[in-house]
């Protein structure tokens, strides 16, 4: 049996409890889009391999981690043999579009797969060491939709990092897990702003964090009264009015202040082109927009203008997709 697994972009809207002393820490929202894609390929083999064919691969560090994660996984599981995984798609790495979190969680799930083992999503998550810093990513990959987590008790976490390095002692608290509406939306790249590496990351968060409580408590008013709120109550404007107001809060000013003038000429230009609102996802540099159809085309006729790379998409509610093929 071999078989294959597409996985999804998820847009990262921002975390909020990155303050010493409070109860939780981390905690975010984001949700999942259709697009673009990256598809995983699995096939029995006697040792495991990865081979990675998208325009924007894995680095030689990422991919090695993901071996070491399989191996050591199927040493505590009761694993028979191995498999060769090959990925191809559109799906970037390190633009901010949870790339690392999906595809490891589908290499374990496509190694689970093969072995014919009974698993949950717990049991996938756990193994990855994916999670200690927000819930966002690990449940758009089984489930889509919009999710808000509230992260995970302040004594269960060491220190402030990216997902890339989250201690994972026990998983965040799902707070809310639902459809987004299928209001169309648009990723723009900028091709003036350099992804950051694992590496800058991870130095990004231990020179950034903690922020004062203030900084925390704003956040968490715009995601909760702001975010939240308007999507339960599908009301598009009030949903486009609290992703500007996001932009604002402290921790996302700070992620976006990593890439200078670049991100925010692109923003302007977003905006003055007719989006009703842009935020940038995670780390960035991707920033995601929405607009009326028209529009969006619109934008997406000017990418050489602006300096970017257009994708339009839509909301993506359903998870990864799994396909078994008989040998």
């Amino acid at each position: 049996m071999s078989l294959t697994i597409e996985v999804y972009p998820r847009v990262h809207m921002g975390l909020i409890s990155m303050h010493e002393g409070g109860p939780r820490r981390n905690g975010g929202l984001g949700f999942s889009i259709a697009a673009p894609s990256a598809l995983l390929k699995f096939e029995p083999a006697d040792d495991f391999s990865l081979i990675d064919n998208r325009k924007v691969p894995m680095g030689e560090p990422e991919r090695r981690a993901v071996l070491a994660r399989l191996r050591l996984v199927s040493g505590r599981f009761p694993f028979r043999s191995s498999v060769s995984i090959t990925i191809e798609g559109d799906m970037p790495t390190h633009f901010g579009m949870g790339s690392g979190t999906a595809i490891r969680l589908a290499c374990l799930e496509g190694a689970f797969l093969s072995e014919g083992l009974t698993y949950n999503s717990a049991d996938v998550v756990m193994a990855s060491g994916r999670g200690g810093t927000s819930g966002v990513g690990i449940s758009t990959y089984f489930s889509g939709g919009f999710v808000f987590d509230l992260g995970i008790a302040s004594e269960k976490a060491a220190g402030f990092h990216p997902s890339s390095r989250g201690n994972v002692m026990s998983l965040p608290l799902l707070l809310k897990q639902t459809n987004l509406p299928r209001w169309p939306l648009g990723i723009c790249i900028p091709r003036a702003c350099k992804p950051k590496s694992q590496a800058e990351e991870i130095e990004f968060f231990a020179s950034s964090a903690p922020i004062d409580a203030c900084s925390s408590y704003e956040a968490a008013y715009a995601a909760v009264f702001g975010v939240l709120t308007s999507v339960l109550e599908q009301d598009y404007e009030a949903f486009t009015s609290a992703i500007n107001l996001m932009q604002g809060t402290k921790w996302k000013r700070l992620e976006a202040e990593q890439y200078g003038s670049g991100l925010e000429r692109a923003r302007s230009s977003l905006r003055r082109l007719g989006a009703d609102c842009v935020g940038m996802s995670s780390l960035g540099p991707a920033l995601y927009f929405f607009a009326p159809g028209e529009r969006l085309q619109e934008i997406n006729d000017l990418q050489a203008e602006l300096d970017c790379e257009v994708l339009l998409t839509t909301p993506n509610n359903s998870g990864r997709k799994v396909v078994e093929h008989q040998c």
